[in-house]
């Protein structure tokens, strides 16, 4: 009896062995196909874009050459008005090549995570809801770590330890050097975050771990309480941005004015003018404050107790250059806003956001929201 059972559940395992066969083998001939088709699709875009520069630089030179002809001549008015015309539906095209790309595998993972993964790591999430899974655990991520900094900057507050100090400014090293890494990948994956905000984290990597290396002193003890109390400010400001702009990165995707992969940043962006200008004097107030931790750096390497410590000059050089950064590329980026108005390209990413392709084909918006715009292109380029 007992071995009439294990012969019977021997023969269910089988069984069940050669199914699992038969889906394994299904699979790989999948995974198989599934790589041919990126990399024919990465050459096609690669195609394309390649006929996109041409056909941009043909229009250059046909709009320089109308330009230069007589104000009288009919001729000039026809083909600066067709460039015009295909300028549109470019802009249409790019809206579309740019969901395609994001849906494609990057061809590069960039020299960092190179450097750190290896060339043969392809970090590139296949879909779309495993990228937007992974913005959403960095932006957790942020959170978390950036309470934990608030809190161990109190604790050595109140408690004046240098263990305290110790342990903050190790947990600020891992944290900037791990937000560099998840950034990278994050930018494979689509996400357009500006130079100077992922610089600005490989600098600050080098902040805490100049203070970890600062032998305790009299002059560490003066420099102490400013930074515990830039840092805690300074993750407080964090915490404010982190919690407004998801709120308004998920208004402005709905509205079809961001993209999906859009991140929350420490500084301040064009987006941000959309509801959260109020953040700008608490980021301004920080940015003065760090230059001035810069300024009083720098006149420690006069005073006698601070004599040969070369980790008073370095950070002030470097609190210098990340405040002079962050002032300089939010102060362009005020500027930018108010030099610009809102663009055809908006309009066209919100009627294709929220009506289907047939419709716009066939009649021109006649939305509320759309009332008053130009109507879409017509022609050959209908991506949108």
């Amino acid at each position: 009896m007992a071995t009439e059972k294990l012969d019977s559940e021997w023969k269910l395992v089988q069984d069940d062995f050669q199914k699992l066969e038969k889906i394994h083998d299904e699979y790989i001939q999948k995974s198989r196909q599934v790589s041919k088709f990126q990399e024919t699709a990465g050459k096609a875009m690669k195609h394309h874009n390649y006929l996109l520069k041409n056909l941009k630089e043909t229009m250059r030179q046909a709009q320089q050459s109308a330009e230069k002809l007589d104000e009288a001549d009919t001729s000039k008015t026809d083909v600066l008005s067709h460039v015009a015309k295909l300028r549109e539906e470019l802009a249409v095209a790019n809206l579309r090549i740019r969901d395609m790309q994001g849906e494609l595998p990057a061809q590069t993972n960039g020299f960092y995570l190179n450097l750190i993964l290896g060339s043969n790591l392809n970090v590139s999430l296949l879909t779309k809801a495993e990228k937007f899974k992974y913005k959403q655990e960095y932006e957790g991520f942020k959170w978390s770590i950036t309470i934990l900094i608030c809190l161990l900057a109190l604790c050595a507050w109140i408690w004046p330890f240098r263990v305290f100090d110790s342990i903050l400014c190790f947990l600020m090293v891992w944290y900037y050097c791990t937000l560099t890494i998840r950034e990278s990948v994050l930018r494979v994956n689509g996400s357009k975050i500006k130079g100077w905000w992922l610089s600005h984290h490989y600098l600050s990597c080098a902040v805490p771990g100049i203070v970890l290396t600062w032998k305790d002193g009299l002059c560490y003890q003066e420099f102490r309480p400013y930074f515990l109390i830039f840092t805690f400010y300074i993750s407080l400001v964090q915490l404010a941005q982190n919690q407004y702009q998801s709120g308004c990165l998920r208004r402005l995707h709905s509205l079809g004015q961001g993209h999906q992969m859009d991140i929350t940043v420490e500084g301040f962006t064009s987006w941000q003018f959309k509801g959260l200008t109020f953040l700008l004097p608490f980021l301004a107030f920080g940015y003065l404050y760090q230059l001035y931790l810069a300024w009083k750096l720098f006149g420690y390497t006069n005073s006698e107790t601070c004599d040969g410590i070369w980790q008073v000059w370095t950070l002030s050089l470097l609190l210098g250059l990340i405040a002079g950064g962050n002032i300089v590329t939010t102060s362009m980026v005020c500027i930018r806003k108010f030099k610009t108005s809102t663009s055809y390209t908006n309009i066209v990413t919100l009627t294709r956001k929220y009506s289907s392709r047939n419709r716009i084909r066939e009649a021109p918006p006649t939305e509320p929201l759309l009332r008053g715009a130009p109507p879409p292109p017509t022609g050959k380029l209908h991506l949108h």
